[in-house]
């Protein structure tokens, strides 16, 4: 009877560990990898030129200090509040709020172009642990808000005689490394 007692505190225990880990860290609601129709949130595009790479510390795996520094001062300029800076898993990053919504902004230099993303901010302090634990990127929904982060990212990017061959893809695509269907803007008709 003892063994028997012993397993049942055990998995009731285990049970109690699941259920607090859940409570501690929960997966987002309502949110998704896919792009929301006809929206495309991640920019890849060239642009070698020393003056981005100039901050940037050999011996740091973090590059494009000084372009994301003119990246949100640009967004800056087009009325998007920029918060948050910082480096993420060789990465620059940064929040945005337009209106009263809030996205992610992240620029990467991955196999000699540059990727800007912009992304899903998870409100909750559980939702930003999961997101933290698992590495997961959500795409932000459809709203006048992205539109307008989006058009000024757009619009900065083409603005800049030192960065080129501006596209654009649907988050899903980018993250399955689906690169057959990029587009020349953010904004394209939604798929029949």
């Amino acid at each position: 009877m003892d063994p028997l007692i012993a397993t049942l505190l055990a998995l009731g225990l285990m049970a109690g560990v699941v259920l607090l880990f859940r409570a501690f860290i929960r997966r987002p609601r309502g949110v998704s990898q896919q792009d929301p129709p006809g929206v495309r949130t991640v920019a890849v595009f060239s642009g070698d030129d020393r003056e981005f790479f100039r901050d940037d510390k050999p011996d740091e795996p973090f590059v494009g200090i000084r372009l994301f520094e003119m990246l949100c001062a640009g967004m800056t300029a087009g009325r998007i509040r920029i918060g948050n800076r910082g480096t993420i898993e060789n990465a620059q990053r940064a929040e945005c709020l337009a209106g009263e919504e809030q996205f992610a902004l992240v620029l990467e230099w991955i196999e000699g172009r540059w990727v800007a993303g912009v992304e899903w901010v998870p409100p909750s302090p559980s939702e930003k642990r999961h997101l933290a634990l698992t590495g997961q990127v959500f795409a932000p929904p459809d709203s006048s808000h992205l539109r307008r982060v989006l058009s000024v990212l757009d619009d900065w990017l083409r603005g800049q005689p030192r960065l080129t061959d501006v596209r654009w893809y649907r988050k899903e695509r980018w993250i399955a490394e689906d690169t057959s269907d990029p587009g020349d803007t953010p904004f394209s008709p939604p798929a029949s």
